[in-house]
């Protein structure tokens, strides 16, 4: 069978939480996100996340796992930073982009 692809976009990239959700506390700290007090706490974090991850316990394990990823990131209400490009702040919460051109449009 041959595709005959004209473009490729990715959903929903955690395809391996085991694996993804530990590099967080890497990716934020190598990114100066966060700083090395907070890199040694969520490395336990992590390790932990993995742990319930390993019993099959998805929404206790989803929990842990989310509540880690909240230190790096800050609340979904007021990020710590634009999630989009990290170079920026997030000067419109929660979605760190001025959506009113949008929501009028469609209103």
């Amino acid at each position: 069978m041959k595709f005959n692809f004209k473009g490729l976009a990715i959903g929903n990239g955690l395809v391996d939480p085991y694996l993804q959700y530990p590099e967080y506390d890497t990716f934020a700290k190598e990114n100066k996100l966060i700083s090395e007090a907070e890199y040694l706490v969520l490395e336990g974090a992590f390790k932990a996340c993995q742990a319930l991850i390993k019993t099959g316990i998805w929404p206790i394990a989803l929990e842990e796992c989310q509540l880690a990823t909240e230190v790096i990131l800050g609340n979904p209400l007021k990020p710590r930073f634009n999630v989009y490009d990290i170079r920026e702040k997030c000067d419109s919460p929660p979605l760190c982009y001025d959506m009113s051109p949008a929501d009028n449009l469609l209103a």
